[in-house]
């Protein structure tokens, strides 16, 4: 089976497919900049044929041509905008795998800024069909025009080449004084915003607490000191902006000035003089565009090289396997995890195994690396060194699509996205409906759902206000029960359960190992570990203790009374 292509390489044929427009763009470029010469040459016709001639009939078809050109612009002008959208919309769709990837990458390392890659996605959508885009798409163009001009006369060309060299480097004097500080006014709005958002998942507590007026002054400390930087920044470009502006004023009379010097020395008609002080408006129009929409460009450049940075974190992946799990084994050798940037192993040569039919329970005090674990047997990350099999197969080698379908996760913050509850429980895909009932009324959840309003027809949108977090445990748990997979795991399953949803967790859990799949649970609560056969203590990154049930929970009981030195002890 052939490697799906990584982030990296899907970002490079993301702007590849986008770029494919680019010839039609500047065809459409090249006959808009050509139409534009109607009016300059409607105006020098005028001047040149009808004044002196006095004749109507020559104005007429003169206005009716110039009207047949206004609407063939408008034409193409529409048209390109269409092609525009068209490629900003492919860039979109390209973008969404590669973006989506990153930010899984970003929000399993507990990363807060993984949702801005999906707002950087719009930015660039939006910018590629705005008229920042288009500025740069008629400068292309620019040096047609000075042709044209040349034509009427070499000194319009020359005059006419020498303010284009002018407005162009006034342009690129505005990047190095404004892109870097427009950079760091989007770069601390980019971290605002998620920091903002993480801090409001616990609104009760931020309310309950008293705790939202520090956070209001942390959030306006955040953006004055964005609104800082953005202003310093905007301050050099209207700077700039103005300075473009009043040179195109000043450029166009002095092409007047060349003209009437030019037809008082018999060069040139009147005509010409009108219409070279139009074409060189229409040529440096998109100069001064380009000028007041440059911060669209820096914030799309910012927008691109983030996604750059956050695809290029993702560790190339090996060509991925489409298995069948038959037995289910799941076998951890010399398990090793060094985070990138960390200084010490997560995870330090872990060995056990989980046989089909059997119950493991991991304890462990929090920071141990128990979720860390769960991650790498999930195959999302590769291990540092040592192996993580399934039936023999590395797990983060097999097809993702291959190893979902054996493989039930009940992480411990359970995201939703907005479907039915029976697309839910279905893992967003077509739901059965069988095993969609089989799977709720394992979980518990069977119950609540029926009682709905649509059933299992029900939007979460529609029901969020009904769902506690005990229901929302169910959910996903009936979602990583769905087709009964061959392994299950479970990182604080009971978190958020009572007694009777501890009691359908026990039993489901007793259904996963009476039909022969195994389960993985990471708990603290006794009522879970009583459904396990086997126990793995990890602490610091290491087993402490491993082993059946019943032996390790009497080595965890005799510890503290160990500890006691004989000689040390008190008497009674």
């Amino acid at each position: 089976m052939s490697a799906t292509p990584d982030p990296a390489s899907q970002l490079v044929r993301a702007r590849q497919a986008a770029s494919a427009v680019l010839p039609l763009l500047a065809v459409l470029g090249l006959l808009l900049a050509l139409v534009a010469l109607s009016v300059p040459l409607f105006f020098m016709q005028v001047l040149n044929r009808v004044l002196p001639s006095g004749s109507l009939p020559t104005m007429a078809w003169l206005g009716l041509a110039l009207a047949i050109v206004l609407l063939i612009q408008a034409g193409l002008d529409f048209l390109r905008a269409r092609a525009m959208q068209a490629a900003g919309s492919r860039l979109a769709a390209r973008l969404l795998a590669p973006a989506l990837a990153a930010a899984a990458h970003r929000a399993g390392r507990g990363r807060a800024d993984a949702t801005q890659l999906l707002h950087d996605i719009e930015q660039l959508r939006r910018f590629a069909a705005s008229p920042a885009a288009a500025a740069g798409l008629d400068i292309a163009w620019a040096p047609a025009l000075v042709l044209v001009l040349a034509l009427l006369h070499p000194l319009y060309g020359l005059v006419a080449a020498g303010c284009m060299a002018l407005l162009a480097a006034l342009n690129f004097a505005a990047d190095p004084a404004t892109r870097r500080a427009l950079a760091a006014g989007e770069q601390a709005e980019a971290e605002a915003i998620p920091a903002m958002a993480m801090a409001l998942r616990g609104a009760e507590a931020v309310v309950a607490m008293n705790m939202l007026p520090a956070l209001a002054a942390r959030w306006r400390h955040a953006q004055a000191e964005a609104h800082r930087r953005t202003g310093r920044a905007l301050s050099r470009t209207r700077a700039i902006l103005v300075a473009i502006r009043a040179a195109r004023m000043l450029m166009t009379a002095a092409m007047v000035t060349t003209g009437v010097l030019l037809v008082i020395d018999d060069q040139a008609t009147p005509g010409s003089m009108i219409a070279a002080g139009l074409v060189l408006m229409r040529l440096l129009l998109p100069f001064e565009q380009l000028g007041a929409t440059w911060r669209s460009w820096c914030e799309a450049l910012s927008a691109w090289r983030r996604m750059q940075d956050a695809t290029a974190e993702i560790p190339p992946a090996a060509p991925p396997l489409a298995l069948s799990c038959r037995a289910g084994v799941l076998a951890v050798e010399r398990l090793v995890y060094l985070p990138a940037g960390a200084a010490r192993p997560v995870l330090r040569g872990l060995s056990f195994r989980v046989a089909p039919g059997e119950v493991l329970a991991i304890l462990g005090p929090s920071g141990a690396g128990k979720s860390t674990l769960l991650r790498l047997l999930l195959g999302m990350e590769p291990p540092s060194a040592g192996h993580v099999q399934l039936d023999g197969y590395a797990t983060h080698l097999w097809e993702r699509a291959a190893l979902a379908r054996h493989v039930g996760y009940l992480p411990q913050h359970i995201a939703l996205a907005d479907a039915t509850i029976a697309e839910t429980i279905a893992r967003l895909g077509p739901p059965d409906m069988a095993l969609v009932l089989e799977a709720a009324r394992a979980a518990g959840l069977h119950r609540q759902a029926a009682c709905l309003r649509h059933g299992y027809a029900t939007k979460l949108r529609e029901a969020g206000f009904m769902l506690s977090d005990g229901q929302r445990q169910r959910l996903g748990l009936a979602r990583a029960l769905y087709g009964s997979p061959n392994l299950l795991l479970l990182d604080e399953p009971n978190a958020h359960l009572d007694a009777e949803g501890e009691a359908m967790l026990a039993a489901a859990i007793a259904g996963v190992r009476k039909r022969g799949g195994a389960v993985l649970l990471v708990t603290h609560r006794r009522s879970l570990v009583d459904s396990a056969d086997t126990l793995l203590v990890l602490r610091d990154g290491l087993i402490d203790r491993q082993g059946a049930r019943g032996a390790v929970l009497r080595e965890m009981e005799a510890a503290p009374v160990q500890l006691v030195h004989p000689a040390r002890a008190v008497p009674a």
